[in-house]
């Protein structure tokens, strides 16, 4: 019973010590030294959400400490994720003495050595997967290193530099507030990294969701409002749809920067400034992401076209893709043919940038990692990977996958089938607007802890249009009687059979209840991600 009261619970409690995570005291000590001694510390981060929102963390709490403060977010286009050595050139001729990575760093061995060349001191906080010989030789505070304990691995980016930030306060006795009041910037970044909502994050993000529906920070509620959301009304899919990629659109397509800055701005005028530059980014992302992700499908379908079978793993080369989008396009194409992708684009010297994204049943990271010797950098997690490798290894990586895949495959033949499943079935007048005011007590829901599945059975009627290009569904499902129905909608079905749907034929289709408001009228929705003729 605890642990149900406590998942329910609006004001959760489960959280653990932060020096419980590995090398924090060493890191704890570095950082103050470095405000005591007046030092310039520098916070350098990763240019997606989790990266920005981290970054903001530190330094809104450092910055309670000391004023000499800086911050570095590489460019995406012209020098790649996690350390370089020009920036730690450019770091260093700036005078400062601490660097305090979030986001990143973890695979910088090469990297931090020459920074400490150079003579700053460095610490690590970061949250993607770290083997002993790739770890640099400074503190390393990562939940998902060797030798840490640390109770919930799940933490994102934004969730260590917060812990980081926890323990600082702890150590010196700050009012918990210091760093409380970050929880809404940790949320957004927890969430748009797609990390696990249970567990420590679960209070996390349940703190930060009501901080940010409170409307406290200026540049968050600005953004918020400017992209349609109603505050008090947040939750975490309109932060994962909505909020995190405006965020992210400003690192693909301009700068990453963007958003450090917009968050640490209390000037109205620049506030707006900044809002409307992140929304044209993020309408030339989708623009973009929709072209490339064409010119993919198109490649994939030629090659099943002349081989005659679709590949274990999509590997697909794009000479002109913007590299700002190929991660989402990677992602889409993932769900389109429910397999593992890597797309990778020309960089400089010959060398080509891959980004991948997987399905759950592999885990792309230690798939790409038998292939460590062939990369130039390489990083990331189970679901999604990036790196570096010449073009002159990219046959030797699609043949050794192939191969690995093929002896996945013969591990467990069913690994690339894609299964659905559902928790509950249940009749069309089942789904009130009641019980999906119910069902909120589940939230905040996302990976790790999904919307509960219901497969209802039901007449299609109603039938509708939606979308700029009528690409979406809108109708309804009616019971035997035709007595009792549910509204019903479709962003896309992920098998691409939405043009299957007529008119007063019976289907069964699986989806999560949610509650839809418009003109001030509450009432149920169903968002079908999936539909089975009744024959099937």
């Amino acid at each position: 019973m605890e642990e149900i009261s406590e998942f329910i619970s609006p004001k959760p409690q489960k959280t653990y010590d932060p020096f419980l995570l590995h090398n924090m005291a060493e890191g704890v000590d570095l950082v103050l030294s470095a405000v005591e001694n007046d030092e310039r510390i520098c916070v350098y981060g990763d240019y997606d959400a989790d990266g920005v929102t981290a970054t903001s963390v530190l330094l809104e709490f450092l910055s309670s400490l000391t004023s000499n403060l800086s911050y570095y977010i590489p460019s995406r286009f012209d020098e790649g994720y996690g350390l370089n050595k020009t920036a730690m050139e450019k770091i260093s001729a700036a005078g400062v003495g601490l660097v305090v990575t979030v986001d990143c760093g973890s695979v910088s061995k090469e990297e931090v050595k020459y920074g400490k060349k150079l003579g700053l001191e460095i610490v690590v906080t970061d949250h993607h997967r770290a083997e002993r010989e790739t770890l640099p030789d400074c503190p390393v505070i990562n939940p998902n290193q060797p030798d840490c304990s640390y109770p919930f691995k799940g933490l994102a980016g934004c969730g260590v530099a917060f812990k980081l930030t926890q323990a600082i306060g702890k150590t010196i006795d700050l009012p918990p507030s210091t760093y409380n009041d970050t929880l809404d910037l940790v949320a957004v970044g927890t969430i748009g990294d797609v990390m696990p909502l249970v567990d420590e994050n679960r209070t996390l993000v349940k703190y930060g969701l009501l901080r940010l529906n409170s409307g406290s920070r200026l540049p968050l509620r600005e953004l918020a409002t400017g992209i349609g959301l109603k505050l008090g009304e947040v939750r975490a899919y309109n932060v994962s749809f909505g909020i995190a990629p405006h965020i992210n659109a400003a690192g693909r397509i301009k700068a990453a920067r963007l958003g450090v800055k917009l968050f640490r701005s209390q000037e109205i005028d620049e506030i707006h400034e900044i809002i409307e530059i992140i929304k044209d980014c993020n309408s030339q992302r989708k623009d973009l992401q929709n072209q490339t992700f064409l010119k993919c499908v198109e490649q994939v379908e030629e090659s099943i076209k002349e081989k005659g079978f679709l590949d274990d793993f999509i590997l697909i080369q794009l000479e002109d893709a913007h590299e700002g989008v190929t991660g989402i396009s990677a992602g889409k194409v993932k769900e389109k043919y429910h397999r593992p992708v890597a797309i990778v684009t020309p960089s400089e010297d010959g060398k080509y940038k891959g980004t991948g994204r997987s399905i759950e049943s592999v885990d792309l990271h230690e798939l790409l990692s038998n292939f460590s010797p062939l990369f130039e950098r390489f990083g990331g997690h189970s679901a999604a990977c990036g790196f570096t490798i010449a073009e002159e290894n990219l046959p030797a990586l699609r043949e050794g996958i192939a191969e690995k895949m093929r002896g996945l495959l013969n591990e467990k033949p069913d690994l690339l089938e894609r299964t659905w499943s559902w928790d509950i079935e249940a009749l069309p007048g089942d789904l009130t607007a009641d019980l999906a005011t119910g069902l909120r007590l589940f939230e905040p829901c996302g990976k790790g802890n999904e919307l509960p599945v219901f497969a209802v059975n039901g007449y299609v009627s109603k039938l509708s249009s939606m979308g700029k290009e009528g690409q979406y569904r809108r109708f309804s499902l009616t019971d035997e009687m035709r007595t009792d129905s549910v509204q019903c909608v479709s962003f896309g079905l992920e098998d691409g059979r939405i043009h299957e749907l007529k008119e007063g034929v019976k289907v069964k289709a699986i989806g999560s209840l949610n509650l839809n408001s418009w003109n001030g009228r509450v009432s149920a929705q169903f968002n079908v991600r999936k539909i089975f003729s009744a024959g099937e």
